[in-house]
């Protein structure tokens, strides 16, 4: 799927989630504000979920790309803040996200994103699960907590306090 669909329809589903439920967003609704057709968005999405896990994905691995994330461990500090400075910068959306009840989407992106299953470079690894579903849960209390402390704080809970002793 292309990077325009997957925008065009992830920011229209974002622009009406601002006015009402996401289980309330019909398809033609959707189509109409993204300017693409029916037909587009049932060849590439099941649900508005999907859409949502797509354009986290898409975003992340443009910002990944233009940071050059892939070259630091994932324990670095660099790498580490760049992921809670991206977070806070989708926090209007996270919020919507996670106000309606989807979060899941959220999870099932930082799933791909952490197994690269999306590049076919996939590290279908215990530790990329256990790595995406903590940074998950990490990352939804922050969110649930008002994003209360900053990505360097946040970036040092992680690297000194959990990531510590645990070279990858």
């Amino acid at each position: 799927m292309s990077e325009y669909v997957t925008f065009a329809y992830g920011e229209a589903l974002f622009k009406l989630m601002k006015k009402k439920s996401i289980e309330k967003i019909t398809v033609d609704e959707l189509c109409e504000t993204g300017g693409i057709g029916r037909a587009t968005y049932f060849r590439n999405f099941k649900s508005k979920d999907e859409i949502i896990t797509a354009y986290i994905i898409m975003k992340w691995r443009k910002y990944e790309r233009n940071l050059r994330l892939k070259e630091f461990k994932l324990n670095d500090s660099y790498r580490v803040k760049s992921y809670f400075d991206f977070c806070y910068s989708m926090r209007k959306n996270n919020d919507l996200i996670i106000g309606q009840g989807h979060h899941g989407a959220i999870l099932t992106a930082y799933e791909t994103i952490m197994t690269d299953s999306d590049t076919g470079q996939s590290e279908d690894t215990y530790e990329s699960y256990y790595l995406a579903y903590g940074l998950f849960g990490i990352f939804m209390k922050w969110a649930r907590g008002g994003y209360a402390e900053s990505a360097q704080e946040m970036t040092n809970i992680v690297v000194e306090k959990i990531f510590a002793g645990n070279p990858k």
